[in-house]
């Protein structure tokens, strides 16, 4: 529900509706600090409730059609555009058939009534959405303002209101996990967010591999000081023990009232090596909520 003195503020605030991108990027150089870009809206609704002024203009993305588009480019990457719901990424028979892993792990983000507003655009550009450990372990790639660019790098330096319009992914059936463990139900806001992925040799020796974590308030990070101790290894020559180790080192969780950061960093490392050893052992996709 509104509240009065949100609902005054919003009277005060003019929303913008253009029909392409190019026209959006102009409304928002032309208005600069005092815009935003909108599109589900479910994040900007939670920072007005925590007090953030609500922006004099709002520029909703609604009527770009090309913003919603999912497909298979000819270069064999997964187009998703940044208005694509979270549901829709559930729910989508490409997005099955090409990185079914992505659409499996939406079932854990937020409740299915926000699933149906929120979009896959903004959970990136909040920049600790839970999605985005998986989309740094998928080695997805941004298009912001029609500069290609690795998600790992954007998200070092994001420049404020620059325009996201499509998420990149290789359309691979590399073994890959995904998990999140939240305080209760699996809509609620994460814990600890992990996700990897890996390619074997025909020897069983691990070839390539990408770690990512985050989720809740935690930065999200690629495990890349970890990954070595892994790489070129068959799964008994691992040190599992200097794997968890590296995480727990690696990964600077938060702390909150609820949980301290040293149970999100040992949380994250257990998870990673658990879900690693399914994978080496058995190979395939693995997706566990709680």
């Amino acid at each position: 529900m509104i509240q009065h003195n949100e609902a005054s503020a919003l009277q005060s605030t003019q929303v913008w509706m253009p029909t392409s991108i190019e026209t959006a990027i102009e409304q928002m150089s032309r208005l600069g600090s005092e815009a935003r870009y909108i599109s589900g809206g479910t994040l900007l609704q939670i920072q007005w409730e925590s007090g953030h002024r609500i922006p004099r203009h709002l520029i909703s993305l609604e009527l770009i059609p090309s913003l919603k588009e999912i497909k298979v480019a000819e270069e064999g990457l997964l187009k998703i555009g940044a208005l694509t719901t979270l549901a829709q990424c559930r729910k989508h028979s490409t997005i099955q058939t090409a990185q079914p892993i992505l659409s499996q792990a939406v079932q854990s983000i937020a409740a299915p009534a926000v699933r149906s507003r929120a979009t896959i655009g903004g959970n990136i550009m909040g920049g600790i959405g839970d999605l985005i450990p998986l989309l740094l372990a998928l080695n997805a790639k941004l298009l912001v303002q029609g500069e290609e660019i690795e998600i790992s790098n954007w998200l070092k330096s994001p420049v404020k209101n620059q325009l996201l319009t499509h998420i990149l992914l290789p359309a691979t059936k590399e073994s890959s996990f995904f998990k999140k463990i939240g305080r209760r139900e699996s809509f609620t806001a994460a814990i600890v967010t992990v996700a990897g992925t890996i390619t074997k040799t025909d020897l069983g020796t691990i070839d390539d591999i990408r770690l990512a974590a985050g989720g809740g308030d935690n930065k999200p990070i690629l495990l890349d000081e970890t990954e070595p101790i892994i790489r070129g290894k068959r799964i008994e020559e691992i040190d599992w023990k200097a794997v968890f180790a590296s995480i727990y080192s690696e990964f600077k969780a938060a702390s909150d009232d609820f949980v301290s950061a040293d149970y999100r960093q040992k949380a994250a490392a257990n998870l990673i090596i658990s879900e690693l050893k399914n994978l080496l052992r058995k190979g395939g996709t693995v997706n566990e909520l709680q």
